[in-house]
């Protein structure tokens, strides 16, 4: 009989791992459900401030062009005591027109020398349109659609938005 109450006890051990194994898998994935659905707006989102730290850093450049008598270059002290020169326009926008990679230059001016995002790349892409260079502009964007685009003739930053 105790072999019988040992082999039991033995059944029992082994039903209650297999219902706990199968419970923590449960939760995890419920867990990583949620994780995954709310990813891509917690990266809509996150690209939204940067947008918004791009135009507010425009347009305190615009602003300090204006107080140093419209310069073609408007130095700008970093937090951590490096100074930037940044190249503007006529109309105090930023503006590396006559660069080859006039929008990366851009890019790391204002947001930062790494170009990724969440650990993801950003592609900065010069849009030109000869037909109206009021219309050409710069477009951040990331591969899984966000992206916001920075007119230099004028200066506007239009917000993120999905592709």
């Amino acid at each position: 009989m105790t072999r019988q109450g040992d082999a039991n006890n033995r059944e029992k051990t082994l039903g209650e791992n297999i219902v706990m194994v199968v419970f923590i898998a449960l939760l995890m994935s419920v867990f990583l459900y949620y994780f995954f659905k709310q990813e891509r707006e917690f990266t809509q989102v996150g690209f939204d401030v940067v947008a918004t730290n791009f135009s507010s850093k425009v347009t305190a450049i615009r602003a300090q062009w204006f107080m140093d008598n419209q310069p073609d270059t408007v130095l700008v002290k970093e937090p951590d005591g490096a100074i930037l020169r940044i190249k503007v326009n006529e109309r105090g926008w930023v503006d590396f027109t006559g660069f080859d990679d006039a929008c990366q230059q851009i890019w790391r001016a204002l947001v930062s020398d790494d170009f990724s995002f969440i650990n993801q790349p950003v592609a900065v892409l010069m849009v030109q349109d000869s037909t109206n260079s009021l219309q050409s502009h710069c477009r951040f964007s990331l591969p899984s659609g966000e992206y916001f685009d920075y007119f230099f003739a004028n200066g506007k930053v239009a917000n993120a938005s999905m592709q």
